[in-house]
């Protein structure tokens, strides 16, 4: 059997976050092992850092759309489709047909994952901060007519870097249709693009908007 791959960021204090309002996690220690015998941490974290999962109403109302801890178990086990775009200029856009010629290739399905690898990994760089490869609107749109379950991307947003928040069109067009989002995927350089198993675990805070998830992929055949 092969072995899961583990696509998720390590979080620490110095962890890149999106300019320029986001903040850093901050770990405090409530208790430690000299002290008082064991040890146990304090967090001040972002739903919205890392590699995490954005429920439908981190853009819409809680009144009428899905919170992070009513995601279920079916949609965390599930299968999915990884499409190599790490050949794109830094900043460019990912094009409908871009897009739709790998998912094509790799047979995405309604229910799938999609999972984008834009070459990028966890760093405070330019390049990772403000310069990486993003799906345009019209792939975003196509995403919507393929009935995906969840967009997943390499890069700490799925909209354009820079992006006025009206400007945010990939959030805007799937989480409406109940289309999950996952920011912050890492270690993509240790897959090849094609069709896998996926294991996806958002934390279930009740009535929020996201959440840090293990995001897990294993090669189908």
């Amino acid at each position: 059997m092969s072995e899961w791959i583990d696509l998720t960021q390590t979080l620490a204090e110095d962890s890149p976050t999106l300019p320029p309002l986001h903040p850093k996690p901050e770990f405090e220690a409530y208790a430690t092992l000299d002290e008082d015998d064991y040890n146990s941490t304090l967090l001040h974290l972002e739903t919205h850092c890392g590699t995490h999962m954005d429920a439908p109403t981190h853009f819409l109302s809680k009144d009428e759309h899905r919170t992070i801890d009513e995601i279920t178990v079916d949609e965390m086990v599930t299968e999915g489709v990884i499409c190599d775009f790490s050949h794109k200029d830094p900043g460019s856009g990912v094009s409908r047909e871009e897009l739709a010629d790998q998912a094509e290739r790799y047979d995405l399905s309604a229910g799938d994952y999609l999972i984008f690898d834009c070459g990028m990994a966890p760093a405070d760089t330019d390049h990772y901060l403000r310069n990486f490869v993003y799906p345009e609107a019209e792939a975003a749109e196509y995403m919507v007519e393929q009935d995906i379950a969840c967009f997943a991307i390499d890069a700490l947003s799925a909209d354009r870097p820079g992006a006025e928040l009206a400007e945010h069109h990939v959030h805007y067009t799937l989480l409406p249709e109940d289309i999950l989002i996952i920011e912050g995927v890492a270690n993509l350089q240790a897959v090849s693009p094609g069709r896998y198993d996926v294991i996806a675990t958002p934390i279930p805070y009740e009535n929020r908007d996201g959440s840090q998830i293990r995001l897990l992929v294993r090669p189908q055949g």
